[in-house]
């Protein structure tokens, strides 16, 4: 990157630099914690995730607009989603694949 010593994938380990902070998506849970993703993403971007993992929640998004049955949510006569629909269909999709996680790491 220019005015520094370091390329687009290290900048993070610039000390000085304050325009990146790491992708806050959690890849996986381990007995030390949590696993994120890590990639340089401009502090300014919010939600804090790189662009695969911005497009990987919009589709968990949409997934959950769909199993709560407002997938429709442009039709006239089908009113607008409430927000804690969303928020707990959305947390039950997080929910299951953690314990997918789990049991793949049991089993393993």
């Amino acid at each position: 990157m220019a005015l520094t010593s370091y390329c687009a994938s290290h900048i993070l380990s610039d000390q000085k630099q304050t325009l990146y902070k790491s992708c806050t998506f959690v890849i996986k849970s381990t007995q030390n914690g949590l696993v994120t993703c890590g990639k340089p993403v401009l502090r300014s971007v919010v939600p804090t995730l790189c662009t695969f993992h911005f497009q990987k929640a919009q589709k968990q998004v949409a997934q959950a607009l769909k199993k709560a049955g407002l997938n429709n949510i442009q039709s006239p006569n089908k009113p607008a989603p409430k927000l804690h629909v969303l928020v707990a269909e959305y947390v039950r999709l997080i929910q299951c694949k953690r314990r997918e996680i789990k049991r793949s790491d049991v089993v393993s």
